[in-house]
């Protein structure tokens, strides 16, 4: 999708060096993509924190996972 919108170019250039791209269009896109995996990792933290885990924290039963 093309589309005009108006960036603040002092925070593009934030984001521009913290995420290691090049130019404009590589920039939004790794953004829009690194706030698209927050979201699903926030989702993975609520299902696992709203299950009986009680296992995950006994060092006895985790030990022989690894």
């Amino acid at each position: 999708m093309r589309t005009v919108i108006d960036i603040d170019k002092e925070l593009l250039e934030v984001v521009q060096e913290e995420l290691g791209t090049k130019n404009m269009k590589e920039t939004v896109h790794a953004a829009l993509a690194e706030v698209a995996e927050r979201a699903k990792r926030r989702e993975a933290f609520e299902y696992w924190t709203s299950r009986d885990n009680t296992d995950l924290l006994d060092p006895e039963i985790m030990k022989h996972p690894w």
